[in-house]
């Protein structure tokens, strides 16, 4: 017997005649509730409000243990991640949007063995009505189109009704007779005719608010954010168009193919680098084009000077398609240049003038301290170190999708190595205070603001791991440089005042203050 009947026709009356023998269903065999673990969800009719896909549904009283997840997937895909595609998959089972391409983002970075393995083990322990959750989403869905209809055709049709009215109205606001010559018809119809446009404008601005309104529908069903802006000219569309890649979902590499290859070029540039850096000598002032203007300072312009031009560059529509390939570092497809490349690029200003602006002020005195060809080995070191640890970081977590650019990693790594240097050194601002602040305090500040943001990176929408690991390689790079022969130190026991803005330092031996630049 059946605890389902069908009372009346209609498909309200049906649905809640349903939804009250599935109540009873539950009663006869004890429910699905367990006295040590959660709820398992099984109809779309319990699916709750605060459902999201990327979350996905608990499909089991406890999580899965390394070897269940073994033996069902093999050892590649790992405990946390395995758990994780059954939510999800277990969730769009009841919520009906298992064949739903337009949530497929949530899963891009599992495999379709992973997802059918998944799909099979659900469908052998956890019984769902498949078919049945997809019809009463649909349902819902034509529902809400219908509604969403209704209310439009409602509004248009308050709208027709008071055009004719308003139009009469404004048409009597615009037009007043001639004083002299007393009422033209000529200019009453041009005045119609105005009010007219005015009203018909009016009734499409709210026709378009009221569909921006719109953003999903009501109930258990998911609301997708599509914030992007819609490009009318049809010559910048083909650009925009042409830069797109035509890869539907991430080529399946192990975890060591993807790293590894760019882990082995940025160990072989720094290399480079590092050679070249032991035997540069700077030109002497006759050879130099800019003899009035530091080395320093010429040498910080023009890496700002570089960040400037691709800044500009991505205002280039021609260019869009290069600059995706090469000026931004993508995880699925990571390029190995692209871990140098993406330190030199932005596309906001406000992020460009946040990392160009320490650039200037700390970088101008750690490359008077260091030289132009270990300043510049350094910064290119902290950036590519910064990308490499976001690859291992995002490869490992099955972040395929995460893209980033951006000096920040350099430029944290810059500072980091500067403050790390003169970590017993006081620094002024503005003069004040008078002994200055420990570098060593700027440098916990630093750290302590990059790990304040530690699992919030999709949240914030920043790329954290490329700025722990830019610091990290900054104070790294330093030490490295400090054991070298050409490196001076200060002697042990000095300690220096130095003012952040202007640059100026007072070196303090023993109690006496000498004055310096």
């Amino acid at each position: 017997m059946s605890c389902c009947a069908l009372q009346n026709t209609g498909r309200g009356v049906l649905r809640r005649t349903e939804w009250a023998g599935l109540k009873a269903c539950r009663k006869l065999d004890g429910g699905r509730r367990t006295f040590f673990g959660p709820k398992i969800i099984r109809d779309y009719e319990e699916l709750p409000k605060s459902y999201r896909d990327q979350a996905g549904l608990a499909f089991s009283g406890r999580d899965l243990s390394e070897a269940e997840v073994d033996k069902i997937f093999g050892r590649r895909i790992g405990g946390k991640r395995a758990n994780h595609l059954l939510r999800i998959l277990h969730g769009r089972r009841v919520s009906g949007t298992l064949e739903d391409p337009a949530f497929a983002i949530h899963t891009a970075q599992f495999t379709e063995e992973e997802i059918a393995r998944a799909l099979a083990y659900l469908r052998k322990t956890v019984p769902v009505e498949e078919i049945r959750n997809a019809g009463l989403r649909a349902e819902d869905e034509l529902e809400q189109m219908e509604q969403d209809m209704e209310r439009a055709a409602e509004k248009k049709a308050k709208a027709n009704k008071g055009e004719a009215k308003e139009e009469e109205e404004d048409a009597a606001e615009v037009y007043t007779p001639d004083p002299i010559y007393g009422r033209s018809k000529i200019d009453e119809l041009r005045a119609r005719t105005k009010a007219r446009e005015k009203a018909r404008e009016k009734a499409l601005e709210e026709e378009r608010k009221a569909k921006e309104a719109v953003e999903g529908v009501s109930g258990p069903l998911a609301k997708r954010d599509n914030q992007v802006r819609e490009i009318t000219n049809p010559k910048v569309a083909e650009y925009y168009k042409a830069a797109q890649s035509e890869m539907e979902a991430p080529p399946e590499l192990k975890p060591w193919e993807r790293i590894l290859p760019s882990a082995t070029v940025v160990a072989l540039v720094l290399g480079f680098f590092a050679a070249v850096a032991m035997v540069y000598e700077e030109p002497a002032p006759r050879y130099r084009l800019f003899q009035e203007i530091s080395t320093a300072h010429a040498t910080v312009a023009a890496l700002i000077g570089i960040n400037a031009l691709v800044y500009l560059g991505w205002r280039v529509p021609p260019l869009w398609r290069l600059f995706n390939k090469y000026m931004i570092f993508v995880v699925a497809t990571v390029r190995p240049v692209t871990l140098f490349t993406a330190a030199f690029s932005h596309t906001k200003l406000s992020h460009l003038l946040v990392n160009m602006v320490p650039l200037w002020f700390v970088g101008t005195c750690l490359h008077d301290e260091i030289g132009r060809a270990d300043f510049l080995a350094l910064y290119l070191g902290c950036g590519s170190v910064g990308f490499l640890g976001s690859l291992i970081t995002y490869t490992l977590r099955g972040w395929l999708t995460v893209t980033s650019l951006g000096a920040s990693g350099a430029t944290l790594g810059l500072c980091s190595a500067y403050f790390w240097e003169h970590r017993t050194d006081g620094f002024k601002i503005f003069g004040l205070p008078q002994d200055g602040v420990h570098g060593i305090v700027f440098l916990a500040l630093i750290t302590a603001v990059q790990l304040a943001g530690l699992g919030k990176t999709v949240k914030l929408k920043v790329d954290i791991a490329s700025h722990i690991a830019g610091i990290v390689a900054g104070i790294l790079g330093i030490e490295l440089l400090n054991r070298t022969e050409r490196r001076k130190t200060p002697a042990e026991g000095d300690k220096t005042v130095i003012d952040i803005l202007s640059g100026e330092t007072k070196t303090k031996t023993h109690g006496v203050a000498d004055g310096g630049n």
